[in-house]
Order: C-alpha cells, then sequence, then structure tokens
C-alpha cells in the first residue's frame, strides 16, 4: 500500500512537471522571475539588484528562450550576461535601474528596440549591447551605444564616462559625464533620422554625424559652445538647426557643409558665432536665419553670416524637447502645451496656439 502510495505520488508530480506552463525562480535576494513557456515571456517581479551567479535561474535553463521580458519599477540592476543570445525584440528598462552588468543584452541579432528610461547617471560596463546589429532604436546613456547601420533613432539621455576624465564635467569623485561627443569620417550609420543629444552635452566634436543622409532636424542642447569641423558634412536630408540656448561660439568648417536641404536656422545669440568659410557650403543663402532682437545689423556684418540675407527678429520661441506618446491637440486643453517641442514618432513637433507645426515651422 506504502510502495502504491508513494508510485501516486512521483507520476502526479511528474505530470504536474510536464504540463506546467510556467517555470519560475529566485534572481536575487528579493527579486523572482517567472517564465511561460506558450508565449516565452519572462517576468521579473520583487525589488532590488538582481543576482544569477547566487540563484539558479533562466540562464542555466538551456530549454528557456526569452521572447519578450518586463521588469519592475523597483528593480536595481541587471546582471551581467543576463539576456545574451536570447530572442527579445523590445526591451524597456525602468529608472530605478543603476547598474548594467558586462554583456547583459549582448548577441541578439532580434533586438530592434532598446529603452532606458532613467536619464541620470548609471553605472554600466562593457558590451551592454554588443552585436544587436539589427537594433534600430536607442535610448539611453552613451556608454551602451552599439553603432550599427539599422540604427535610425538615437536618443542620448545621459553622456555617462567611468575611467578618463578628460574633457568630461564631475558630479562627484567616481562619476563624471561625458561633454564632448564625437565620431570618425564616414563610419556613422547612415540611417539615422532621428538624433538627441544629453542636456549636459558641451561639445558636438569632429565627424559626429557626417554622412547621416537620412538625418532630419536637429535641436543643439543649450550648453553647447562649440561644433567641430565636419560634424554634420553631408547630411543631405538635415532640414532644421535649432539652437536651444546662447552658449554657440565657434561652428567649424565643413559643420554643415553639402546640407543642401537645410531650410532653417535658428539661433539664440546676439554675438554672432564663428563660422568659416565652408562651414555652411551649399547650404541655400536665403533660407529663413532667426535671431534673437537688434542682432541683425550684427549678422549681417560678421565674416561668413553676411552671406545670408533673409535674418528675421525675434528667434521664434523654443523649449526644451521633451518624449510624449500623448498628442496634446488630442487632449482638452492644448494651450497646456503651448510653445513646447515634443518627440513625437520619431518627429520633432512644436504645439502652439492649438495647432501643430514641424520644427521646420510647417503647420499640420
Amino acid at each position: 500500500m506504502m510502495l502504491r502510495t508513494i508510485y501516486l505520488s512521483i507520476c502526479c508530480l511528474l505530470s504536474i512537471s510536464l504540463w506546467a506552463d510556467t517555470i519560475t525562480g529566485a534572481c536575487g535576494d528579493s527579486l523572482y522571475w517567472s517564465f511561460d513557456t506558450e508565449t516565452r515571456h519572462l517576468d521579473i517581479t520583487g525589488k532590488g539588484k538582481m543576482q544569477l551567479y547566487k540563484y539558479p535561474a533562466w540562464t542555466t535553463n538551456n530549454n528557456i528562450t526569452i521572447a519578450s521580458v518586463s521588469f519592475p519599477d523597483s528593480i536595481t540592476s541587471i546582471d551581467s550576461y543576463a539576456f545574451e543570445e536570447q530572442e527579445l525584440t523590445e526591451v524597456v528598462i525602468p529608472a530605478s535601474v543603476k547598474k548594467f552588468g558586462r554583456d547583459a543584452f549582448a548577441q541578439m541579432p532580434s533586438l530592434l528596440r532598446f529603452e532606458y528610461e532613467g536619464e541620470g547617471y548609471a553605472e554600466s560596463e562593457n558590451g551592454i549591447l554588443y552585436n544587436c546589429y539589427n537594433l534600430r532604436y536607442f535610448k539611453g546613456i552613451t556608454r551602451m551605444i552599439a553603432y550599427n547601420d539599422a540604427l535610425d533613432t538615437i536618443i542620448v539621455t545621459y553622456g555617462y564616462a567611468s575611467a578618463s576624465f578628460l574633457n568630461r564635467s564631475y558630479i562627484d569623485d567616481s562619476h563624471a559625464y561625458d561633454k564632448r561627443l564625437y565620431g570618425k569620417y564616414n563610419t556613422t550609420p547612415k540611417k539615422i533620422k532621428t538624433y538627441f543629444f544629453p542636456d549636459e552635452l558641451e561639445e558636438i566634436g569632429d565627424f559626429l554625424l557626417c554622412y547621416a543622409t537620412d538625418l532630419g532636424g536637429i535641436s543643439i542642447p543649450k550648453k553647447v559652445h562649440m561644433i567641430g569641423p565636419g560634424a554634420f558634412l553631408n547630411c543631405t536630408s538635415l532640414d532644421s538647426l535649432v539652437f536651444e540656448g546662447d552658449s554657440i561660439q565657434t561652428i567649424g568648417d565643413s559643420a554643415f557643409s553639402r546640407c543642401s536641404s537645410l531650410s532653417y536656422i535658428s539661433l539664440q545669440d546676439t554675438i554672432p558665432p564663428t563660422i568659416y568659410e565652408h562651414t555652411f557650403d551649399s547650404v541655400d543663402r536665403s533660407i529663413p536665419i532667426y535671431i534673437p532682437l537688434n542682432a541683425t545689423e550684427r549678422y549681417q556684418t560678421a565674416p561668413y553670416w553676411s552671406e545670408f540675407f533673409n535674418f528675421i527678429e525675434p528667434t521664434p520661441p523654443t523649449t526644451d524637447i521633451e518624449n510624449t506618446s500623448t498628442n496634446p491637440n488630442n487632449m482638452s486643453n492644448s494651450s497646456d502645451f503651448n510653445g513646447k517641442k515634443c518627440l513625437q514618432n520619431n518627429q520633432i513637433l512644436i504645439f502652439r496656439d492649438g495647432a501643430t507645426f514641424t520644427i521646420s515651422g510647417q503647420k499640420r
């Protein structure tokens, strides 16, 4: 009788194991995971830091291939190699995460969208998105970016630096952020349509986005005082250029050379920034140049600015660009958004007086 009872118990356990549609476990002291074998969705719950080395997890189960994942707002870290070689297509990381381990999302050709919701300091080791060569949309800090030819949208929310503090600003003794972004000649992903810079950026270096022939309108953060030579060389689709602040002092030679679609420049500086003979090569000299009140004479007499002749005072009101998934025009009181710039569907829009405008001034 006893043997029969034991036999039936074992059979019941095997049946539950074989037909169960979820697999569960711990991935931290107060962090837990649940995997749905049908949808291949991994749901992480609880709080605190991820510790895969300490607890048996999905990474030790060869039968688990993750197609999607969700995180709680109280998770504080993503462990090294946590999702390496999985089959995720989209990842949204909550702002509560302040540490990313090495190769956390590496080796995922399936990954198309990566979004980190934090906008401040986060510790990040190497190779976070290594070999995610089909990634199209990136939002996060500079240390995470892995350039590839598929990228069409980059939103840099924080310029992070870990070891070398040259050309960087300190937050405290151990944390610093990049104040200068730079590129290499003809190595920028060619399909980039949208690029937003971190607010604390002070310099845009040489060749940062050169030959990004699909790049549309751009907005230069308030603290930027220098744009290097060739920074936007041959950005042939660039149709608008907005300087959000009055710090710009120098725009390097060929910085906007061959930007033949440029149709609108907005400056906040009463003193014209220094430009050079080829800074705006192939740019139509009749395009509107919006400048502050009483600054026209200075621009008309400044070297190379004097070649432009359509100066308009005063500069239209501009504000920081905000991310929004909701069109303010569909809300009951669109005046609440008056004058604000928003990023919507990868396009910069301005909401003013109950109407929607593109960054180049076209009413929609």
